[in-house]
Parts: C-alpha cells; structure tokens; sequence
C-alpha cells in the first residue's frame, strides 16, 4: 500500500506565498479599533515585523508542515495585551520615537497600556479565514488538491498497487 501526499510543496509554497500576503496586507490595513475605543490603525511603525513575516515547509514524518515565520511579538501584535502589566519601556520609547511623538509620551502610552490592555487584532486567524473563504483562494486551491489526488491514483495504478489506493492529506 502506497500513501501519497495529496498536496503538493508547489501547492504548500503557493499557499505559503498567499498566507504572507494577506497578513502583511491584514497589518497594514488594520480594520479592528483599539480598547481605548479610538479609530483602527495599521499596525505598522518601523516596518519590521512585516518585513519579517515569511513562511517554512518543513519535511516531518506525518508529511509537509507549514511554519509561519516572523517577529516575535506578532503574537503580542494577534493576541493583544490583557490590562494590568507594564509593556517595556524601551519598546514603547522607540514605537513613540517612530511615530514622531514628543519625548515623555511613552510614560503616558505605558500607563494606558497597563490600564486598558491592547485589543487582540486575531490577524493570523483573520488571514486564514481569508484564504478560507475568498472564492480566488477557494478555486485554486481545491483545484490543486483534486490534480493532486488524480495524480496519486495514477502513480498507484502504474506501480500496479491495485489492491488499495490510499491518499492522505498532510
């Protein structure tokens, strides 16, 4: 019995490459406003983190695994931040800094911060319902799962494993 992969790392790198380009453009067009109730913002200052963001397939024994790769605080960035801790202080002086806001206004931004927490953008989720739902997305890439399920019918009829064809999905 022969098991073949039914996406291929064509179809993962294309998924890959469209995955990037919807978070990075999810960041730069943030719809979601902040706790303080003040309008949505893209959240990009420096440039940074989406010029971070990529992706990695990785050959496991359960098949291909997709990674998201990037700066560590797109977690912060997607989760938000619960009221009640202090972000650090440096972190916020340089964001001020980016954002050409006086000297002094990241003891102000930390306090609110701590008060009210930072709302959770769920731009990761956001981004994969995106490509979940978007017809563009849907069509390509149920195409690419279908070519890819004939394909390994086909490589299993030809090596003669006739008595049962397996495909899986990985």
């Amino acid at each position: 019995m022969a098991t073949q992969p039914i996406l291929s790392s064509k179809l993962l790198n294309q998924f890959g490459k469209d995955y990037v380009n919807v978070l990075v453009y999810l960041l730069k067009n943030n719809t979601v406003p902040s706790r303080a109730g003040l309008p949505a913002y893209p959240k990009v200052a420096s440039g940074r983190l989406i010029n971070s963001i990529d992706y990695r397939l990785k050959d496991t024994a359960q098949g291909i695994q997709f990674q998201l790769l990037a700066e560590s605080y797109l977690q912060n960035v997607d989760k938000g931040r619960k009221p009640g801790t202090y972000p650090p202080i440096s972190a916020i002086r340089n964001w001020a800094r980016i954002k050409g806001l006086p000297k002094g206004a990241e003891y102000g931004i930390q306090k609110n911060i701590y008060k009210f927490g930072i709302k959770p953008t769920n731009v990761i989720r956001r981004a994969q319902l995106r490509i979940e739902t978007f017809r563009e997305f849907q069509s390509k890439y149920e195409k690419g799962v279908v070519d890819s399920i004939v394909r390994s019918i086909k490589k299993d009829v030809e090596t003669g494993n006739r008595d049962f064809i397996s495909v899986s999905i990985t």
